[in-house]
């Protein structure tokens, strides 16, 4: 629910640039997806997190653990 698109359209125009499309993209919302919404957009992201399923620390050490395994996921491909 940004001002200039919705994170759908962001997403979508993130990955119709060649140069972007191993770009993670983490949604954090507060809205309640539908499934529809859901299936749209793990086409196009990394992880949905939502805001209301726990505190702040627990998102948090959510978005640094999906930090590390895509850091290690890049060393790895970069040493292999």
């Amino acid at each position: 629910m940004m001002p200039e698109m919705d994170g759908f359209e962001f997403a979508d125009r993130v990955r119709q640039r060649p140069e972007w499309r191993l770009i993670p993209i983490v949604v954090v919302t507060a809205k309640d997806l539908s499934a529809k919404e859901r299936r749209r957009l793990n086409r196009s992201v990394e992880s949905i997190l939502q805001k209301a399923s726990g505190t702040r620390e627990a998102l948090l050490k959510q978005m640094r653990d999906l930090v590390a395994k895509h850091v290690g996921r890049h060393k790895s491909e970069e040493h292999g």
